[in-house]
């Protein structure tokens, strides 16, 4: 017997006895099974793995035939001797492995010098196939139908158990993503780019404990910008919202959707391997088609020995295909025609997708009092209707369930329920509007299948009208009271502050959104070139590449373009100028934040560049509270030549926990303790300090904002050789002006 083991009898085997770390979980319980199995029924390697499309991924391995294999391992699936037993072509166990011709080709391709094998599989309750089972040894091994009876009971505990912590986990997915929108995008409720790094990160680590596969998908809207140009940014955030509803209704409960920023979405989807990925995407885009929103999409499943990450950066590049693909169609062409909201969308049951547990936006607020009032009320559907130009917009809504959803229904002005009220000629009160004179034959009626209604006009702060407060039922109510208006009246006074407020923050989003506008429109941010200097020779090294905007500082733009969620666009309309117009002058330093540096986007960016040439300027405008992934997305690059700088170093310890995080090539002075340095004995000795460091790590250290030779003189005297400042030379355009 291999390796000394004993195989002992039925009748004594202690098959229920598994020595060992206590059994927590399905990763202890592989784990005793195999030393369990290894012990008492021989062989020399065993193995529990799940096949990943064309992956073979070892969950658990007990390696006492020393061929390689550990937890974790990737072999591909064709080359397995699992591959054959599972499609039949081979016995489930052998001592003759070399005498099976099916397996020749494994034993080719793995080098494992097995004379016997078994594989059994791992099935669920449900019957599903979840993986197998395998072991195989040096040596014969004898009485095999002994043996392969205490292994399939053990495969079958093990399958159990898997697809019972697989179902703990789907559930476990759930609760996660409802806590992840806590980090949510406040125009959608959609959660966020951190939410999304979060999620990416735990899905990661649950692939790889579970073998559980995962798809990614990448959404980019075709007409938002002309949507916005043309229609207004109102138009264009309804766009935005619809896209974000049609998504979560066309995907399953435990997808996680978010939006990336922009115009571009993504979602995690768990379990859809490369097999349904195409079923999905055509299911998407014709549910995208009904809600009339235009995208290009791009899907792609997650690889073993590759993971989520680059599946996201797959599928980005595949939706980026899809858009140039699509960019003569006729469907892209007309991605800018008016979109058409003068008839209700499909339904949807208000409070229908998971929140978290975040602070609520104003419209959550309005829509949960919309709610509150329905209920009250016990009317079908509870709306608040904006008066927008020459039409009635239903704005915010909240509906029964099985009611049809409103929201975005228009109506012309004097066709509607609500100028009629405002104009004194309906009552707040109709309890039987088929059977008023006044709306029996209006074309309302019946498009909202309106039988009977209560209304109360709503004003902001200011006096001026905002629209009204209505609540519908499909069917008659004759118990309706004007005491019933009157609750809308107490609600249309409680939001009034809401929407005063609502008002105020999109008045500004529309000023900073016109202002953008108008900055594309004049060719976008223009780049200039400030020299980073070797102080020896006072010869420059290389350029950082800075943004001027037509009035005010750059900081304000891009906080500003930040706040309205535009920041990422504003910052690769500026790397993009900067880029085209650098002058060759060493190395291109480029600001970027933490949030575009992560982001499939920078990749697509410098394409094409020598990538040697470019310093990563990683910016602190936003907290980085995942570096891990960070470093995941710059690995890359740097493998490529890229080479990345922290900004502001001795200015506190943020700035020291982004250096020892990130490792940088170049380490910049903050400006702050290089003015004056000359007369400061402090400020001297932690530049001493710092250029230790520096030396002591590899790092390049530049001196910022020097401005007097004296300062210069004293920089490069504390070891610090390269510089930048007014007294170095100031920020140029490309071409010297």
């Amino acid at each position: 017997m291999a390796n000394g083991a004993r195989r002992e009898s039925p009748a004594d085997a202690p098959v229920a006895t598994v020595s060992g770390p206590p059994v927590v979980d399905f990763t202890s319980a592989a784990t005793a099974t195999l030393e369990h199995l290894h012990r008492h029924v021989g062989m020399d390697t065993w193995a529990i793995a799940r096949r990943d499309g064309d992956d073979y991924v070892v969950l658990s391995a007990l390696d006492g035939g020393e061929v390689g294999l550990a937890d974790g391992s990737v072999l591909a699936w064709a080359d397995t001797f699992c591959a054959s037993s599972v499609a039949g072509d081979a016995p489930r166990f052998s001592n003759r492995v070399d005498e099976v011709a099916a397996w020749a080709h494994a034993r080719e391709a793995t080098g494992f010098p097995w004379i016997s094998y078994l594989s059994v599989p791992l099935r669920a309750p449900d019957g599903r196939v979840l993986g197998s089972l395998c072991a195989g040894a040096r040596e014969t091994q004898p009485d095999p139908g002994l043996l392969l009876g205490e292994v399939e009971l053990a495969a079958s505990l093990l399958g159990t158990l898997l697809a019972y912590e697989v179902r703990l986990q789907a559930e476990a997915r759930r609760a996660e993503h409802a806590e992840a929108t806590a980090d949510h995008d406040a125009l959608t409720g959609l959660g966020n780019r951190r939410a999304w790094d979060a999620a990416l990160a735990l899905e990661e680590a649950r692939a790889r404990r579970l073998g559980t596969t995962a798809s990614v998908l990448v959404l980019d809207l075709d007409a938002l910008k002309e949507t916005n140009d043309t229609q207004g940014h109102e138009a264009g955030d309804e766009l935005l919202v619809r896209t974000a509803r049609a998504l979560r209704d066309l995907l399953r409960p435990e997808d996680l959707v978010v939006r990336l920023g922009g115009d571009e979405f993504a979602a995690l989807l768990p379990d859809v391997d490369a097999g349904a990925v195409a079923d999905l995407v055509a299911r998407l885009r014709a549910g995208l088609r009904v809600d009339q929103v235009r995208a290009s999409l791009g899907v792609a499943t997650r690889r073993a020995a590759e993971g989520l990450h680059t599946a996201w950066h797959a599928a980005d590049s595949a939706m980026y295909a899809d858009k140039a693909a699509r960019a003569g169609t006729a469907e892209l062409a007309t991605g800018s025609a008016a979109l058409d909201l003068t008839s209700p969308g499909p339904g949807r049951v208000v409070g229908g997708a998971a929140t978290g547990p975040h602070a609520p936006t104003v419209p959550e607020r309005i829509e949960h009092l919309l709610d509150a009032v329905r209920r009250q009320l016990g009317m079908d559907a509870a709306v608040l209707v904006h008066l927008e130009g020459d039409a009635w917009r239903l704005q915010y809504t909240a509906t029964g369930p099985g009611v049809r959803d409103p929201r975005g229904f228009a109506c012309p002005r004097e066709e509607s329920y609500c100028q009629r009220l405002l104009d004194g000629h309906l009552d707040s009160v109709i309890p039987d509007a088929r059977a008023h004179p006044a709306t029996a034959s209006l074309g309302l009626t019946e498009a909202l299948d309106i039988g009977a209604y209560l209304a109360a006009p709503v004003h902001l702060r200011d006096g001026s009208l905002y629209g009204t407060l209505c609540a519908i039922s499909s069917r008659p109510q004759p118990d309706l009271r004007q005491r019933d208006a009157g609750v809308l009246e107490v609600l249309a006074e409680a939001m009034s502050d809401l929407l005063t407020q609502e008002e105020a923050r999109n008045g500004r989003r529309r000023r900073v959104l016109a202002r953008l506008d108008q900055l594309h429109r004049d060719g976008g941010p223009r780049p200039v070139f400030q020299p980073v200097v070797d102080m020896r020779t006072l010869r420059p090294v290389g350029v950082e590449a800075l943004s001027r905007f037509p009035e005010g500082e750059p900081a304000a733009w891009f906080g500003q373009a930040a706040d309205v969620g535009a920041g990422v666009q504003l910052e690769l309309a500026a790397l993009t100028a900067a880029l085209r117009e650098a002058p060759e002058a060493g190395f291109l330093a480029l600001n970027v934040s933490p949030e575009v540096a992560s982001s499939p986007a920078l990749a697509r960016l410098l394409q094409g560049r020598r990538l040697d040439a470019i310093v990563l300027e990683i910016t602190e405008h936003e907290q980085v509270e995942d570096y891990a992934t960070l470093l995941r997305h710059l690995d890359p690059l740097r493998r490529d030549g890229v080479r990345i700088a922290v900004d502001d170093a001795g200015a506190g310890f943020a700035s020291m926990r982004h250096v020892l995080a990130l490792d940088p090539e170049f380490v910049k002075l903050d400006m702050s303790l290089v003015q004056g340095i000359d007369r400061d004995g402090t400020r001297q000795a932690l530049t001493a300090s710092l250029a230790t460091f520096a030396q002591r790590t590899g790092a390049t250290l530049i001196a910022e904002g020097i401005e007097t030779q004296a300062e210069l003189d004293c920089v490069l005297g504390l070891g610090v050789l390269h510089g930048q400042g007014f007294h170095l030379g100031r920020p140029r355009a490309a071409g010297g002006g």
